[in-house]
């Protein structure tokens, strides 16, 4: 794998697209929705990655977030895909974690349901609006 250092704004713009484009169910348009994400291409910030990524080790799934969660005092929506690769036990925690939340799932939606059905999203938003 060539340094990040190494690597020119091309390359590291070609790498996220490849990346990112996972995270969508439609195989078929996979590359163009990634592709769309990276445009303009800002660059991948490492050290904010860093940052969040301790966080999260540090932070999620504690009592304490668990805690801080359920004093929320505002509606929260969450729209997820219902074929996300990512584990459905993130975001099942996160539900029964706030007080006042509704769920929707999009069925056909990978990780970035507002790409794959921005129809369905935007329903689900002006559904509690």
């Amino acid at each position: 794998m060539t340094d990040r250092a190494e690597r020119t704004d091309a390359e590291d713009r070609e790498r996220a697209v490849l990346q990112w484009s996972i995270e969508f169910e439609d195989r078929e348009r996979a590359l163009e929705h990634a592709g769309r994400m990276a445009d303009p291409w800002f660059g991948v910030n490492d050290e904010c990655n860093r940052a969040l990524n301790e966080e999260r080790k540090r932070t999620w799934g504690t009592p304490e977030l668990h805690a801080a969660c359920r004093t929320l005092d505002v509606p929260v929506l969450i729209v997820d895909g219902g074929r996300d690769i990512r584990p459905r036990s993130a975001v099942d925690s996160l539900e029964r974690a706030l007080p006042m939340v509704r769920r929707v799932g999009l069925p056909g939606a990978g990780h970035m349901p507002w790409t794959e059905d921005p129809k369905g999203f935007r329903q689900a938003v002006a559904d509690v609006l």
